[in-house]
């Protein structure tokens, strides 16, 4: 099982995914004017999938949530973490913040993304 992209759009929605999620999750502050931002979404989860099947899938699914800056009702979930950038990226486990990174930086993607498979491993 791959991966999957899904939309925040409130701080319910956050807190009833990635709060009680009992495995890793990545969450992904973007705009829908921000191309450098969608492109990372994408990105991230072809490059996660690919690690994945590389280790035989010996690693829980790590999926990706997003979080639209600029869209009504996401407002809290902005306020609370204040992304300096877009994109800007969290890795939760256990619904605990472990690691995070902003902008397009291809080796700051990758060294969460092991991070990422590391952890699922471990859960």
């Amino acid at each position: 099982m791959d991966s999957k992209i899904i939309p925040l759009q409130n701080m319910d929605e956050f807190k009833s995914s990635i709060l009680v999620e009992e495995r890793v999750a990545i969450l992904i502050f973007t705009a829908e004017w921000c191309q450098p931002s969608l492109n990372l979404v994408t990105q991230m989860k072809k490059e996660l999938d690919q690690q994945r099947k590389r280790l035989n899938q010996q690693t829980g699914v790590i999926n990706i949530f997003v979080v639209d800056h600029e869209k009504e009702g996401s407002y809290q979930i902005v306020k609370q973490f204040a992304p300096t950038t877009l994109p800007y990226v969290y890795l939760f486990e256990k619904g605990k913040y472990i690691a995070q990174f902003g902008g397009l930086d291809v080796f700051a993607m990758n060294k969460l993304i092991k991070k990422a498979l590391e952890s699922s491993r471990a859960l």
